[in-house]
């Protein structure tokens, strides 16, 4: 086939671009040619595939997500494809990847006022509606049941437009049984100067503040103070620490917290580890939560993010919403203070890892995308 991807922003290690790249890795493999159409690329192109810069210039990010959509869809008129996939909202697309929760949901928090003045979110809400709502055809490739459910409710989408993908976990995230997970904890705790007998936190994200790393900072500051003496935080992520370093140095807690940046052994990181923290304020999924559940890692996550029901089966801790820094506190305390609760959580996790499918969200993608084709 030949196909058109469309992506308004590609970077390494962002959970929608690590699908989408592996997406385009097993298209090329398949044979299918396909042209990636996007405005900001980060790093190193996927070799096999045709680049398009549909170079944008408006100077705000809903100026040039308004100018992507005309480009894009100026480009597709003029060399035609046999489908469209998109990977941002945007109107003429034959599939789209929905990677996040509906950005009406959080427009209409705003306030109808707000939302009628700023150009921001009527673009938005506009290019959102171009994909989810009557008379649009586009097929939307979901990841919870939840998320499809909200945008049924902001624009009351078809269900047959509707196809599930199952988590997609890299092959490089295995479950490693105990005689093979020490040496790989030696080694990372040696790396960052942890103790063998300290309590590692682990948090995986590229936007900090979205994902909650200031919320695990302030209640890390406030836990007894034998607790807080046993823990090492360490955060692994594309973004520049800045006012979090400043927080934990504020809160002194900068001995305990290890900012690591991008990491290539995300898996390593999670092996290492004796317990994953998330308390997002906003996350369709939360992919890295699907990565710890497969490494056996039990996790504490906010109620928002989209694999908590996973989190909850796999033994871990789900907090409710509206969030609160009392019962984060509260799981960190149990958990980590309790005679033998985290031993539970991880057996608990372990014995899900064991049972659990986690790879194949493109395999799925590309049997969706070729049985349309041929629809």
């Amino acid at each position: 086939m030949k196909l058109a991807f469309t992506i308004f922003r590609y970077f390494p290690f962002g959970g929608l671009q690590l699908d989408f790249a592996r997406f385009l890795k097993e298209g090329i493999r398949r044979g299918h040619s396909i042209t990636v159409l996007y405005d900001r690329w980060e790093g190193d192109l996927i070799p096999g595939a045709e680049y398009v810069h549909l170079e944008c210039r408006a100077l705000t990010n809903w100026g040039r997500a308004l100018e992507f959509e005309k480009l894009a869809g100026s480009y597709c008129d003029k060399h035609p494809f046999d489908k469209i996939v998109g990977f941002n909202r945007m109107g003429g697309l034959d599939y789209y990847y929905a990677a996040d929760e509906p950005f009406a949901g959080h427009a209409r928090r705003k306030g109808s006022l707000i939302r009628l003045l700023l150009p921001r979110y009527r673009v938005f809400e506009r290019l959102e509606k171009a994909v989810f709502a009557a008379p649009a055809h586009t097929v939307v490739l979901y990841l919870t049941e939840a998320q499809k459910k909200s945008f049924q409710h902001y624009y009351g989408t078809e269900e047959k437009r509707f196809r599930y993908l199952p988590p997609g976990v890299d092959s490089g995230f295995v479950l490693h049984e105990k005689a093979d997970a020490e040496p790989i904890r030696r080694k990372v705790r040696s790396e960052f100067g942890i103790r063998e007998d300290a309590i590692l936190l682990v948090q995986i994200c590229s936007s900090f503040r979205t994902k909650g790393v200031d919320r695990v900072l302030d209640v890390l500051a406030k836990l007894s103070p034998e607790l807080r003496s046993r823990i090492n935080y360490l955060i692994a992520g594309n973004e520049e620490p800045g006012d979090y370093r400043k927080q934990a140095e504020h809160l002194g807690l900068s001995g305990q917290v290890v900012f690591a940046g991008p990491r290539q052994d995300v898996p390593d990181l999670l092996t290492a580890a004796d317990l994953m923290v998330h308390p997002a304020r906003n996350e369709a999924t939360g992919t890295v939560l699907a990565e710890a559940a497969v490494c056996g890692l039990p996790a504490i996550c906010s109620e928002v993010c989209g694999y908590s029901p996973m989190v909850k089966d796999a033994g871990g801790v789900v907090l409710p919403e509206p969030f609160s820094a009392a019962a984060l506190t509260d799981a960190l305390e149990l958990s980590l203070r309790l005679p033998g609760a985290l031993e539970q959580m991880r057996k608990d996790a372990l014995e899900y890892a064991r049972k659990s499918d986690f790879h194949h969200r493109t395999e799925s993608f590309w049997q969706y995308v070729e049985e349309g084709a041929h629809a």
